[in-house]
């Protein structure tokens, strides 16, 4: 019997610090549940990263600029980082938090304590141009397409299309990759390739050198996130009031971006460092259309993005579950108060 009674505070000590991790992953949602949307922030000098200099951002930097992030209480300084140093960046908790594309996914699938708390960009949006003589998707049948990266977004966004189309990516078309988006605009132009996919505002110059349009991916719906932020479960957990103020101020960056074109190309000129006014219109009108008023993330399109990382790199993926890498509390309980309805947003589906 003494044996018996001393065994079992060892096996207590042994799970104890997993009992400890279950209950503070629990305890996640009764956190945010507690908090007050209107509430103080718990810590207003946040660190927020972006991954390119790229109009999809502009609900972020009219965010900024637009002093809206301080009508919440919040002191926000967006900073850009590389795609790899932002991810590492967040992990370690050297920022707070990052809006990105679908970079917190694998992160999740890997181990990662991260998820993301809304997006307003869930789809890929990108353009597709044709040298001369090619006006159609159709007529890329067995010719030489480039792309970025195997499995990026471009890519993704490529194949999908054409698939759309009736097209059988690699067996009717050729891919070839570039690292650098604008290797992939020149060559489309020096006719190395027949068609390439760029983000704006390359378009500009494509149209410049006499390449032909042949598609708009975001009119396609090709599921994606393109724009969505995320925390770490640790300070997601710890700062409910900051998010519910992040949120509202990126939810008001998205309806002035849409509303006001002149503040938001403002905006991404000085985000972007451009001031040539062709290049401000094209960035503008290609993503605007494609900014939802709605925040909270789908989880078809989670589905999506677990199913295009690789199983070589990702045995987990196609076995994971999509809500694993998302929480949309934050967004549920605005949606409840009346704050989207107050700016005039689509009811979350």
């Amino acid at each position: 019997m003494l044996k018996a009674f001393r065994l079992i505070p060892m096996r207590v000590t042994k799970l104890f610090p997993m009992i400890l991790a279950v209950l503070a992953v629990l305890r996640l949602p009764l956190l945010v549940a507690a908090a007050e949307t209107d509430g103080k922030p718990e810590k207003p000098d946040i660190s927020v990263a972006y991954v390119s200099p790229s109009a999809a951002f502009t609900p972020l930097y009219v965010a900024a600029e637009a002093s809206l992030f301080t009508k919440y209480g919040l002191n926000v300084k967006p900073q850009i980082l590389g795609v790899q140093v932002a991810q590492k960046a967040l992990i370690s908790e050297e920022i707070d938090l990052l809006v990105d594309g679908p970079l917190l996914v694998a992160a999740r699938v890997s181990g990662a304590p991260v998820k993301y708390f809304g997006a307003y960009m869930q789809r890929y949006v990108f353009q597709i141009w044709a040298v001369k003589g090619i006006t159609k998707l159709e007529q890329l049948k067995g010719k030489v397409v480039a792309v970025s990266a195997p499995r990026g977004a471009i890519e993704i966004a490529t194949r999908e299309t054409l698939k759309k189309q009736g097209l059988k990516p690699d067996t009717d078309i050729k891919f070839v990759y570039n690292d650098q988006v604008p290797a992939i605009l020149t060559a489309v132009l020096t006719g190395t390739v027949a068609a390439g996919t760029l983000s704006a505002p390359l378009n500009v110059r494509a149209r410049e050198g006499g390449l032909n349009f042949l598609a708009d991916t975001g009119e396609h719906d090709i599921p994606g996130l393109q724009a969505a932020f995320g925390v770490t479960d640790k300070f997601r957990g710890a700062n409910p009031n900051t998010l519910y103020a992040f949120t509202k101020a990126m939810a008001e960056g998205v309806v002035l971006a849409r509303k006001d074109s002149a503040l938001a190309k403002k905006a991404i000129a000085k985000y972007t460092k451009s001031d040539d006014a062709k290049i401000l219109d094209a960035s503008y009108e290609a993503y605007a259309p494609y900014w939802e008023t709605g925040l909270a993330v789908r989880e078809q399109v989670i589905r999506s993005e677990l199913d295009y990382l690789d199983e070589k790199n990702f045995p987990k993926a196609k076995s994971a579950n999509p809500r694993d890498c998302f929480d949309n509390s934050i967004v549920e309980t605005l949606e409840k108060s009346g704050f989207f309805a107050s700016l005039g947003f689509s009811k979350q589906k």
